[in-house]
């Protein structure tokens, strides 16, 4: 499948009427400037390696479940770079399935944040993902986007999840109150042609960083659970020394 090359990855920026002069975008535009202004980087847009790309359901809370469920409803907040967390995990009913606007997510696609935290990828290959037992919808707060044969999810989040891209996505948002991407964002965003045609040169560097970031947050774990046992001490003693006051 053909990819489109551009001549230079922020020409289309000037074509937006009238052009931003906000400091919101002046600020992050300017730390991602000198990585994608570079001309020397062959660019391709992200699009034409994309089948579909759309936000996730918008699903009315009268299909969650109280109970834990094989459907699962992926929030912003659970969307990670190093795979799903479980904190304030929704389920939801089989009755949703009987939607007409219904749709599960399926290998080989990229889930991007689009508003609240900008632009946090994950692909759904990673291992925090399990298709045999469980069904995936993503809620209407994130980007969704197949990705064509041939080509990588997990290369194009990882790619995503670079301070650079981060920051170019986060000058490209908007809102007022609470900013968010398009989807229109994620298809025109300028992706260096080498990590589409040579992916397996970098596969080892993000690989790296997975690892890395799994070891990190296991300590995490185990000091969160410190944390939480040192709270739950101090609160009897707390609490008891104020009843024996009183006694």
């Amino acid at each position: 499948m053909a990819i489109i090359i551009e001549k230079n990855s922020v020409e289309y920026i000037t074509s937006f009427s009238p052009i931003r002069c906000d400091t919101h975008f002046k600020h992050n535009i300017k730390l991602a400037d000198r990585f994608f202004s570079n001309e020397n980087v062959v660019w391709v847009s992200l699009g034409s390696v994309l089948e579909k790309v759309q936000n996730g359901m918008n699903i009315k809370t009268e299909y969650y479940s109280m109970e834990p469920t094989d459907t699962l409803y992926l929030s912003v907040s659970q969307i990670k770079e190093y795979g799903l967390i479980e904190k304030n995990q929704n389920f939801l009913t089989d009755e949703v399935k009987e939607l007409n606007s219904f749709f599960e997510l399926g290998e080989n696609t990229v889930l991007t944040t689009r508003s609240g935290t900008i632009g946090v990828a994950l692909s759904t290959n990673h291992p925090s993902f399990n298709f045999d037992e469980r069904t995936y919808v993503a809620s209407g707060f994130v980007i969704t986007s197949k990705v064509k044969k041939g080509y990588s999810s997990d290369v194009i989040a990882n790619y995503l999840n670079l301070f650079d891209v981060q920051k170019y996505l986060t000058a490209m948002a908007s809102g007022a109150c609470q900013k968010n991407i398009a989807q229109p964002i994620i298809k025109n965003l300028p992706i260096p042609e080498i990590l589409l045609t040579d992916e397996a040169e970098f596969v080892g560097l993000f690989k790296e960083y997975e690892t890395e970031s799994i070891k990190i947050l296991e300590d995490i774990g185990m000091l969160e659970n410190q944390l939480s046992e040192l709270k739950g001490d101090i609160s009897s003693s707390i609490k008891d020394r104020i009843i024996s006051y009183y006694s």
